[in-house]
């Protein structure tokens, strides 16, 4: 788990500044001071090691982000010559680095200094971003990367419905006792409970020797199609999916996860990613709602949910 960061030169953050962060966390404010950087000092470090295994580049523009050249990261009143300085402290140890411009790619950072005992913090990140896709008439079928997730736009979750439907979710994330424990069949449970809707099940269907995907939503012994429900239901299912699959020390990052949701529903989502963050997950959200805001304060009073560490 990250216990703090501190961040010097990068984007907004002209002099350092150090964020403390706990198992539950909510990035919330002004827009433009600093929300988005903050989980971008994440999720570069996750990209990087995504496309080359170390970190002896830091891709700007990879599966997660695109931040551009060295001069768009670099806070922009600083020198040409000015390194950009990324430090997470962590319950393993450190990993902290200090960036210059590559003379050969201004798409990249090249690390003077780095020190990286917790590489693997960062590689299991789960990011939804806020501008996540809405329904889809199919969903390609394609291989499960090794780590598995469902995309920045929730691109994949219809893939990884239908390859892990099967598997069991964490005790603690059983939204109904009384039916299976399977991932697909938990996912209705809790589409259900968050949004106030009985009976919602998720139908995930391939035909033999063909790659496309069919998402179907289920209410009673009817079935429809995405396009014909409310974008709610498209919006959550990616988060609702990574919260059901993330395992402990992952960590959760969700953009915005009161799009599309009416405040009671919004609340129930923050109901269940405190518990997501009672199994081990660090959760970050970024929001602007204080729905969210309220959603949590409340789950921070309840003695089941335990997300004080």
């Amino acid at each position: 788990m990250i216990n703090s960061t501190r961040l010097k030169n990068f984007k907004n953050f002209k002099n350092e500044t150090v964020f403390n962060v706990s198992q539950l966390n909510l990035l919330t404010g002004i827009n433009g001071r600093g929300k988005s950087s903050y989980l971008q000092s994440l999720l570069l470090i996750r990209q990087s090691l995504e496309e080359h295994g170390n970190l002896d580049k830091i891709i700007f523009n990879g599966s997660c982000v695109n931040l551009g050249s060295f001069r768009d990261v670099k806070n922009r009143s600083t020198g040409n010559d000015a390194t950009i300085e990324i430090s997470h402290t962590g319950t393993k140890g450190n990993l902290e680095l200090i960036m210059k411009r590559s003379e050969n790619d201004n798409m990249v950072g090249i690390p003077e200094i780095l020190t990286d005992k917790i590489f693997n913090d960062f590689r299991n990140i789960h990011y939804i971003a806020a501008d996540r896709i809405g329904p889809q008439e199919f969903y390609l079928k394609s291989t499960l990367p090794e780590f598995i997730n469902v995309g920045t736009k929730g691109e994949f979750v219809a893939n990884v419905l239908l390859q892990k439907k099967s598997d069991l979710v964490h005790d603690k994330l059983i939204c109904n006792p009384d039916s299976s424990h399977d991932l697909e069949l938990q996912t209705g449970e809790w589409l259900s409970k968050i949004l106030n809707t009985k009976n919602v099940k998720v139908f995930v269907t391939n035909e033999e020797s063909s790659r496309v995907i069919t998402l179907l939503f289920g209410f009673g012994q009817s079935k429809f199609r995405p396009a014909n429900i409310g974008f709610g239901y498209t919006y959550i299912l990616p988060i609702i999916v990574s919260g059901l699959i993330a395992k402990e020390d992952d960590i959760l990052i969700v953009e915005n996860p009161e799009a599309h949701l009416h405040p009671k529903a919004q609340s129930n989502l923050v109901y269940f990613l405190s518990i997501v963050a009672s199994c081990g997950v660090q959760v970050f959200i970024e929001s602007h709602s204080e729905h969210i805001l309220n959603g949590i304060r409340v789950c921070a009073l309840n003695d089941k949910i335990d997300i004080t560490n």
